[in-house]
């Protein structure tokens, strides 16, 4: 007899759409200011980073504080949006993982 064998998507590359959306938005962030080099200047650079930041905080609440850290000089070669979204998401997956736990020892 053939044994069928299951297939299972890894959970960890399963997104939301709001998810997706919020990684677009910091991928094309961090991706702007390798690409465009007009902002690499400290004025326009500088507004470009708080517009970043406030989307961060508006994405990600109080995990967008990470992106603070574009403020500081020489720190636009990191990609500190998608390092925001990364940390965002790792919490985000904890607390579900642990919601979900709470849930289970309820039922048994």
């Amino acid at each position: 007899m053939e044994q069928k064998e299951e297939f299972r998507v890894p959970r960890y590359f399963l997104l939301t759409e709001g998810e997706l959306l919020s990684l677009i938005v910091c991928v094309l962030l961090d991706i702007s200011e390798y690409v465009v080099q007009i902002l690499v200047m400290p004025v326009v650079g500088d507004f470009f980073d708080i517009l970043g930041t406030i989307a961060c905080l508006l994405m990600f609440r109080w995990v967008g504080i990470i992106s603070l850290i574009e403020f500081i000089p020489g720190a636009d070669i990191f990609p500190i949006f998608i390092i925001t979204w990364m940390v965002w998401y790792y919490l985000k997956k904890r607390r579900e993982r642990k919601s979900r736990e709470n849930q289970q020892k309820k039922w048994i």
